[in-house]
């Protein structure tokens, strides 16, 4: 009788845990190919990335001995890569682009991180961080944003 039951709490333990691994699994496959598209962009550029971050939709690196930052966004149609050398940027600034209201609320749409070239008749490169239309939420995007941007004017002033 008791084997029965300590059976049949295991089993039950085990239908609640499942859903965590499957989702652990899943976010882990899914960063590993954000991260492996992000390498190979960097390689195609002869760099290596030497820091880098992974968030959910997107995965951020530079190679700071080159001056090179890469950007992978994967969406439900396609992976976005983009790439600066920044030796051809002047600065880079967050947009923040979004809707304020009566109350001093401010609804955030967008937050873009914009690359301005040194020379006027090049355009601007955006690497977009975060979409109202395709992430609900906020999730930690702005301070990631706000990190990245450090990171890139400091690595510009060298």
């Amino acid at each position: 009788m008791e084997l029965g039951i300590a059976v049949i709490g295991i089993a039950s333990v085990a239908l609640c845990a499942m859903p965590f691994v499957i989702t652990n699994r899943s976010r882990k496959t899914k960063e590993k190919v954000v991260l492996t598209s992000l390498k190979d962009v960097a390689h195609q550029h002869n760099c290596e990335i030497s820091e880098h971050e992974i968030f959910g939709h997107y995965a951020i690196g530079v190679d700071q001995t080159k001056s090179y930052v890469f950007f992978v966004l994967k969406t439900k149609e396609a992976v976005q890569q983009q790439f600066v050398d920044l030796s051809s940027i002047k600065t880079c600034e967050i947009a923040n682009i979004g809707k304020s209201y009566v109350r001093k609320e401010k609804i955030i749409d967008r937050l873009n991180l914009t690359f301005f070239p040194v020379d006027s008749n090049q355009l601007d490169t955006v690497f977009e961080f975060y979409n109202a239309d395709i992430n609900y939420l906020l999730s930690g995007e702005l301070q990631s944003i706000e990190k990245w941007n450090t990171l890139i004017k400091n690595m510009l002033k060298n």
